[in-house]
């Protein structure tokens, strides 16, 4: 029984079984819910470094930094009367946290106080030594000798001069434990929100904690998605009805959309996973791709009775399907946990949608005319050499184009541009150097307590020191943490006399004594983590003993992916004395970040070269069981290596980096563009007359490349810039691939037929 028979003779029980899957989606829907949620870490891949730079954010600290930016509205925040409102603010969120935050005006307050012999340190005290002082007062105190302005620049803008900075950041450190509770961090970020809300005399401040970044970032999803999911189904609704012309086929395909729609968001459920702004774009993406299979039965279906127009067009669709699945799927193998899920909820969208429409769309309709096509024919016949030889060139030069396509990666880059928020992450990002991440981590693992592990670790320091990007006094350690805390001068406030005394016994110029053991080193330890757990801690890792430390790396690469590459190599050198004494491994948040880009690239490239073998392979055996011949499975996928390079060319040109997003167009551009040439090729088989093909199914494909283009190209209007390039470049891809399938390919058939290669 083939598949037209099957699909008319057991329609009512494909009606009823939909009917059902669907109901058991629903009640699934009901009882799990579906988890709408933003979490970086789905979008981080699954490598040892990336891994050890969040391990590193998790367990080398014991607080929950929330940021509060404050901008001086007269264009300097270290005016007395800015740092009296700062001091004030800061005083509210006090007392209603209990959290004492931390900022440039707490250190100048307090510098005042020391110096006027006041022993209250509380912030009515800092408040009132602000207020007896005057503005040259403060400009006095930041060019003494002793007041370290390379510590407070990194609490400042980047320009700051010595005596003026437009901006401040105000440190509020939260208890630990909310790092591990989402849920209580956003409702703390939520306080300190309603404190420092309002309209302030002098400055404008703003709260970019984690949680609220993430929780913008929904709520722009969610209120894009609400404008675009309607207009995506207005805009197919009108396609169909010029398509269809009656109101049944209409109805027919937008129920079979619906119920396609359900089941992903079932499976989605019933999986557990988060519906992030990845996921919830797969329903505005179905709108254009699942409308495809109601138009090529339709459309068929207006040219034959309905068991005939099933056996002809099934095959086509089914390859169609799968060849999209595999598309889809094939980002399975990424490291992202994000985009798998993203790949087996699309994929499993489109073979629901095919199975939907068969048994919905497979009833008797009127005959129609289908356009002509004829001069196109002709045109291609005696144009068919040019347009080959002006494709090659083409692809050619956008082959150059792509090897200069750049990778980004940047959470906070979801957030509209409009936003207040945005703007202010984006400022403080670019004006304060803590903000950029520039720092490299190597993580020494071993026995800490060991004094051949310190040695190990001063010779890495020392080959560290000498390469190019990194900063001058940019290396912190164990050992110059124990420095710090045993060594005197005139603005320390690490100083500790007991430690001193002891440091002093069993270490010389920074190195263990000779004599000295792994005792001596852990009672030094222990002392450093009673008097200062803080600073230990994101050092020192105590677990089983003390078994890892970080070397921490302040580096100068711009973020620039050659600097960092280059800096990646160095550092792998650097660290070869540390391999002898343990396990060592470098992370960081720059390094990290590298590690993320290209993995966006070999994400992108796998994703690509497994999408096109998958299909080759499957199109060659279809297509040689079918019509006899290997070339057609080849011919089939000649237009979508067209349009995948084409489109890498153009995102170069345009300037659309692979982002989490983008990484996923060029498999897509194959996996979608290769449908159009499946109708063709298979239509081809059957008629073996380029007019004919052109006529019967080039419409058709005019029709579903329509909807599915503007379904993606809806995206580009999203609020979230990552959706709105990853629209605007799959929109591209499609029409490079339809235009190549109706254009290019015919024209390479015509040729190949001519010169007696294909029959």
């Amino acid at each position: 029984m083939d598949a037209g028979d099957f699909v008319v003779k057991h329609r009512k029980k494909g009606m009823a079984a939909i009917i059902f899957i669907t109901l058991l989606f629903l009640s699934i829907i009901s009882t799990n819910g579906i988890k709408y949620e933003f979490d970086e870490k789905g979008f981080l891949p699954d490598d040892p470094v990336v891994e050890t730079n969040e391990r590193i954010l998790n367990e080398y600290r014991n607080e929950y930094l929330v940021p509060v930016l404050a901008i001086s509205k007269d264009g300097n925040i270290l005016d007395k009367n800015n740092l009296i409102e700062i001091l004030e603010l800061e005083k509210r969120v006090y007392e209603n946290t209990g959290v004492a935050p931390m900022s440039i005006a707490d250190v100048i307050s307090s510098i005042f106080l020391a110096l006027g012999n006041v022993s209250e340190s509380d912030y009515d005290s800092k408040i009132k030594a602000m207020e007896n002082v005057g503005n040259d007062d403060i400009k006095s105190l930041l060019n003494l000798p002793f007041f370290p302005q390379q510590y407070i620049s990194l609490m400042l803008s980047k320009d700051f001069d010595g005596e003026r900075a437009e901006a401040a950041i105000i440190g509020i450190s939260l208890d630990g434990s909310l790092l591990k509770d989402r849920e209580k961090a956003r409702e703390n970020e939520s306080i300190i929100y309603g404190i420092m809300e309002g309209e302030h005399e002098y400055t404008r401040v703003a709260v970019l904690g984690g949680e609220t970044i993430l929780e913008n970032i929904m709520k722009e999803n969610t209120r894009s998605l609400s404008i675009l999911l309607p207009l995506s189904l207005i805009f197919v609704v009108i396609v169909l009805i010029f398509i269809h012309r009656n109101f049944r086929d209409v109805a027919a395909s937008l129920m079979g959309l619906l119920i396609a729609i359900i089941w992903m968001m079932g499976l989605g459920s019933l999986l557990g996973y988060a519906f992030d702004p990845m996921i919830t774009s797969i329903p505005v993406l179905m709108i254009g791709l699942g409308i495809d299979y109601s138009i090529h039965i339709r459309h068929r279906i207006a040219e034959e009775e309905v068991r005939k127009a099933i056996r002809g067009i099934f095959p086509s669709l089914f390859l169609s399907a799968l060849t999209t699945t595999i598309a889809f799927l094939s980002n399975a193998i990424s490291d992202i946990p994000t985009l798998q899920h993203f790949a087996i909820m699309s994929s499993f969208a489109i073979l629901s949608c095919l199975f939907i429409m068969l048994f919905l769309m497979a009833y008797e309709g009127k005959k129609r005319k289908m356009m002509s096509m004829r001069k196109f024919t002709l045109s291609l016949r005696r144009y068919g050499k040019i347009i080959v030889i002006f494709a090659t060139l083409i692809t050619i030069i956008m082959a150059y184009s792509a090897t200069g396509i750049k990778a980004e990666f940047n959470i906070t880059s979801f957030l509209p541009e409009k936003m207040e928020i945005s703007k202010d992450i984006k400022y403080m990002i670019n004006n304060f150097e803590a903000a950029a991440g520039e720092e490299a981590v190597i993580v020494a693992r071993g026995n800490m307590t060991d004094p051949m592990m310190l040695m190990a670790i001063n010779e890495a320091e020392n080959n560290i020191r000498d390469d190019e990007y990194v900063a001058r006094y940019g290396i912190t350690s164990i050992l110059s943490l124990m420095q710090d805390y045993a060594t005197k001068s005139l603005y320390d406030t690490r100083y500790n006399k007991s430690f001193s005394e002891m440091y002093a016994r069993y270490f010389e110029n920074g190195l263990p004594k000779e004599g000295t053991d792994w005792k001596d080193i852990k009672q030094l330890y222990d002392m450093l983590y009673a008097i200062a757990p803080s600073d230990a801690r994101k050092i020192l890792h105590r677990g089983n003993g003390y078994d890892e430390c970080l070397i921490r790396i302040e580096t100068n690469t711009g973020k620039v992916e050659e600097n960092i590459s280059h800096l990646y190599a160095q550092l792998k050198e650097d660290v070869y004395p540390l391999k002898n004494s343990g396990d060592v491994i470098i992370s960081g948040g720059v390094i990290s970040g590298y590690v993320i880009l290209k993995t966006f690239r070999s994400s992108q490239m796998e994703s690509l070269l497994l999408t096109l073998f998958l299909s080759m392979i499957i199109l060659i055996l279809a297509f040689y069981m079918k019509g006899k011949s290997l070339i057609l499975g080849v011919l089939s996928t000649l237009p979508v290596i067209f349009s995948a390079i084409w489109i890498m060319g153009t995102m170069s040109l345009l300037d659309i980096p692979l982002t989490i997003t983008t990484i996923t167009v060029t498999s897509l551009a194959v996996g979608l563009g290769i449908d159009y040439s499946i109708h063709m090729i298979h239509r081809f088989i059957e008629e073996r007359d380029e007019e004919k093909v052109l006529k019967s199914t080039g419409s058709a494909l005019l029709g579903s490349a329509f909807t599915t283009i503007a379904a993606f190209g809806l995206l580009s209007f999203s609020f979230l810039p990552p959706l709105r390039m990853f629209g605007v470049a799959v929109s591209l891809a499609i029409f490079y691939a339809l235009i190549a399938a109706i254009f290019i390919l015919p024209a390479i058939m015509y040729w190949l037929r001519s010169s007696k290669f294909l029959k």
